[in-house]
């Protein structure tokens, strides 16, 4: 089973090697391990040179139009059977991780438990990924893609829809639902996710979050959204 790892970076000069050394660290042998570049202006794509001579690894910088075109560039040129996306500034948990997923590779999307730490180390969460995926999306939720493996197959068909600047992955994790993909849970924790500037995390990002999430409802699952929306407009009117 060949599985490979997608690490989409810009300007990631502080954070990149972490999560480069996490992937190569893997004692699994069978990985193939892409780092799209969005033609950093920083120190980026020396740090990433350095391991540019590892054979199982290969390298693309070049402009792009957003993160979730860059992650669809990694799946248009993934060839595992499986594919994890692993932004910069995170990593795995330790070197066995890919080899025990490995065995559970038996639906669609298979994942696992994510950590949530602030820069210095200070755990946040530990992301309780048994929950049943579907009762996360309602909530305006989801499983963080970086524990997330899917068959290539099945990103090829659905991607990530560009059209959505902040929550393309949770439109995609809507979409295999309503596709009936197979879905498997591990209870293993799989990335250390660090908590500080991811773009749906912004507080200046939350509305347009929330407007990507409503309409990502509304088109795949009209019940729930008139279900759902007089409470949520409560909630957020509370939170105001």
């Amino acid at each position: 089973m060949k599985i490979t790892i997608v690490t989409v970076c810009y300007n990631a000069e502080k954070t990149i090697e972490r999560t480069i050394e996490s992937v190569i660290s893997q004692n699994y042998p069978n990985i193939e391990y892409l780092i799209i570049d969005g033609k950093s202006t920083d120190g980026t794509m020396d740090i990433v040179r350095r391991y540019e001579t590892i054979p199982y690894m290969r390298i693309v910088s070049e402009e792009d139009n957003g993160l979730y075109h860059a992650m669809n560039k990694g799946v248009n040129m993934a060839t595992g059977d499986y594919i994890l996306f692993l932004n910069s500034g995170d990593f795995l948990c330790d070197n066995k991780v890919i080899k025990e997923i490995s065995k559970e590779l038996c639906a669609d999307i298979v994942y696992g438990n994510v950590i949530r730490q602030k820069q210095y180390g200070e755990v946040l969460e530990r992301y309780p990924g048994k929950y049943k995926v579907m009762w996360l999306l309602l909530q305006g939720k989801m499983v963080s893609h970086q524990v997330i493996f899917t068959k290539t197959s099945i990103m090829r068909q659905l991607g990530f829809d560009e059209s959505y600047k902040i929550t393309a992955d949770y439109n995609f994790l809507l979409r295999a639902k309503k596709k009936h993909c197979s879905m498997h849970y591990v209870d293993r924790n799989v990335s250390v996710v660090e908590n500080v500037e991811g773009i749906s995390s912004q507080h200046e990002n939350l509305d347009l979050m929330r407007k990507e999430d409503d309409r990502s409802l509304k088109e795949y699952f009209p019940f729930w959204y008139l279900v759902l929306f007089p409470i949520k407009y409560i909630a957020r009117r509370k939170r105001m």
